[in-house]
């Protein structure tokens, strides 16, 4: 049930008003933004905020036409504004920090804030879209969590994600755990250059620390699907999946934002593809926490029949 203040309600009534959209976004790494589709910034403090927000007008901002059902199926609206470097960038929404980010959608009388507020819906960003300068975000309900498949199918690929703990953030419990303690297969590294977006040479010094040989340089391989965190420069605190590793390049599965510097410092942990291989879970000495069934029966078998007799 949404709620409004009686002079908000009184105002909603009238056949002339002047109303006003603003949307909060609280981004993945605590930034708090503020958009509107009034044509002039407003500066609007709500119940849940301790100070002022201030909602940009220059993005152009605009929302489709939203659906809610009481049905429990999953409420739709997108949002369309232009790319700003004053509020939005393109290298922010590369940088994954508008991911999973808590929207709050409001409605006000931007000629009398003191009337309050309408919450019209709460949520968080879906699909991000960047087209020609502009960019359309989805908003999602919280009934899109609902949404979400619960439990696990059998195949010979290991289900854990690497790194992970027998507990979430939460305490609650992880039924599909890894157990490798990724810190003691992290080391730092320094960038020697980037011929390309998608490349990135370090300088000479990387090893297999980690493994049975910890002083061996790192062969090709050994850090393919693995992550590299950029410790200094323009794109530091940013984290990026690296595709392939020959033995003296890094080759990325997405281009950077941004190019990498001579001198740039990163760390850098091998990956996993999750596999009871040496190139998975054994390359970890991990096979007794191998989250699939490497032995299970394929299609094949289970539709084979035996052959009729001549």
């Amino acid at each position: 049930m949404k709620t409004a203040s009686p002079a908000l309600q009184e105002h909603f009534g009238q056949d002339c008003t002047t109303l006003a959209v603003l949307w909060k976004v609280l981004r993945s790494d605590g930034v708090i933004m503020g958009f509107t589709t009034h044509d002039q910034d407003i500066s609007y403090q709500a119940a849940e905020d301790s100070a002022p927000v201030l909602y940009w007008a220059a993005t152009g901002l605009s929302n489709t036409a939203s659906e809610s059902g009481s049905d429990m199926s999953v409420d739709n609206v997108e949002v369309t504004a232009f790319l700003d470097s004053s509020a939005l960038s393109e290298a922010d929404i590369e940088a994954n920090v508008y991911d999973n980010a808590q929207i709050w959608q409001r409605v006000v009388n931007w000629a009398d804030l003191t009337m309050g507020d309408m919450i019209q819906r709460v949520g968080f960003l879906g699909t991000v879209k960047m087209v020609n300068g502009m960019f359309t975000a989805e908003l999602r309900g919280l009934t899109q969590k609902l949404t979400t498949a619960i439990g696990s199918t059998y195949g010979p690929i290991c289900r854990a994600e690497l790194g992970s703990n027998p507990t979430n953030d939460d305490g609650s419990w992880r039924p599909w755990y890894c157990n490798v303690n990724l810190s003691e297969y992290e080391q730092n590294g320094t960038v020697e250059s980037s011929p390309d977006a998608m490349t990135l040479v370090p300088a000479s010094g990387l090893v297999e620390i980690g493994s049975s040989s910890p002083t061996e340089a790192a062969g090709a391989g050994w850090f393919d699907n693995g992550l590299l965190t950029f410790t200094s420069g323009a794109l530091q605190g940013r984290t990026f999946d690296i595709k392939t590793w020959d033995g003296t390049q890094f080759n990325m599965f997405l281009p950077f934002p941004i190019q990498p510097q001579p001198g740039d410092n990163f760390t850098v942990t091998p990956g996993c593809d999750n596999t009871l291989s040496n190139t998975g879970c054994l390359k970890f000495n991990n096979a007794a926490n191998f989250r699939g069934e490497p032995t299970i029966p394929g299609q094949d078998l289970v539709l084979n029949y035996p052959n009729a007799k001549p």
